[in-house]
């Protein structure tokens, strides 16, 4: 039997309407008949119901069950609670997803937005290949430390650092080369080396 043989099976038996008060213990305040009476949310109704919700009610086994919330009548948002406290809400034009850890498998996923915020306080990414296309990169960070193996970068126009202390060492070549070369300094220049070869 599935959630909708079961819900047919209950809803032909002893099934009735109510409407909920509120929340009530594990369950729900209803006024069933012009009674106040609880229930049970059925397994298999996904919607959590809300104070004036019209719900169907029925009895299995002495204990009442709501099997399904027919028409909401207030301005709640719409809730699908999920196993260990996780959750869905829906409201007009949003909807949010949460829990404890959100896990997304898939062969291909393509993600369309006009404007996308991420905030985490760590990010772990491990990809293979990555392409990057965009049409301005801004970057703000405290520290940024960078591991390569080798690094080429490409600049069509002119490239600009500014910063207090510069610092570049290679346990190699080092090698500058320009068609004009400027060196300036308010208070030093020293070159040493064992062999210096100028022109």
């Amino acid at each position: 039997m599935n959630a909708i043989t079961g819900l047919a099976a209950f809803a032909g038996t002893s099934s009735s309407t109510a409407e909920i008060l509120g929340p009530e213990g594990e369950g729900f305040a209803l006024l069933l008949g012009g009674q106040r009476a609880c229930a049970r949310r059925a397994f298999s109704c996904l919607v959590e119901p809300a104070p004036g919700d019209l719900v169907l009610v029925a009895v299995a086994g002495g204990e009442r069950y709501i099997l399904a919330v027919l028409e909401r009548r207030g301005d709640a948002p719409l809730c699908l609670p999920l196993a260990e406290g996780a959750s869905i809400t829906a409201t007009p034009g949003r909807i949010d997803v949460a829990t404890g850890t959100f896990a997304l498998q898939a062969d291909a996923a393509q993600v369309a937005a006009t404007k996308l915020g991420v905030l985490a306080g760590r990010t772990d990414v491990r990809l293979g290949a990555v392409r990057l296309v965009a049409e301005a990169i801004e970057s703000m960070a405290e520290r940024v430390i960078g591991r390569f193996r080798r690094s080429y970068r490409f600049v069509e126009e002119g490239e600009h650092l500014r910063a207090r202390d510069i610092d570049h060492r290679a346990s190699g070549h080092l090698h500058l080369r320009g068609d004009t070369t400027a060196v300036q300094a308010k208070a030093l220049v020293k070159v040493q080396s064992a062999q210096i070869h100028l022109g």
